[in-house]
């Protein structure tokens, strides 16, 4: 089980070239870094670590799509020529992936807070 979808991630990225087996082979790999990193389980049905795997498995699509050539930096058609941001792109999807899953570890991380009185006078006073 994954915590994403293909057509999740196909909202955001739709690589022509790349099957949706291909996609959600990809998906698993996020899901499991994703539990890797905070420990939650793959079962589990949260919309923080959905989010996160979405990212993440964006970043790792267009990663792909980088190195197979179908979307490249820079493409030229005779004297015309394109330029696109893939690094900015990438490093922004691992950036919110990394945000969601800060945000998913600290939403559940039991910790309490320690109260108490101290001073002269103030705790348990028998004068």
């Amino acid at each position: 089980m994954s915590l994403c979808t293909v057509v999740e991630v196909r909202a955001i990225v739709d690589p022509k070239h790349l099957t949706d087996d291909d996609i959600a082979s990809i998906i698993a790999h996020a899901s499991n870094v994703i539990v890797l990193n905070t420990g939650a389980s793959v079962d589990i049905d949260d919309d923080i670590l959905s989010t996160a795997c979405v990212h993440l498995a964006t970043s790792m699509v267009l990663q792909k799509m980088k190195f197979t050539g179908e979307l490249a930096a820079q493409i030229k058609l005779g004297n015309e020529s394109q330029s696109n941001s893939i690094d900015i792109d990438i490093t922004r999807h691992e950036q919110l992936a990394e945000k969601y899953m800060k945000k998913f570890r600290y939403a559940t991380t039991g910790f309490s807070i320690l109260y108490g009185r101290a001073g002269v006078k103030v705790v348990n006073n028998e004068e």
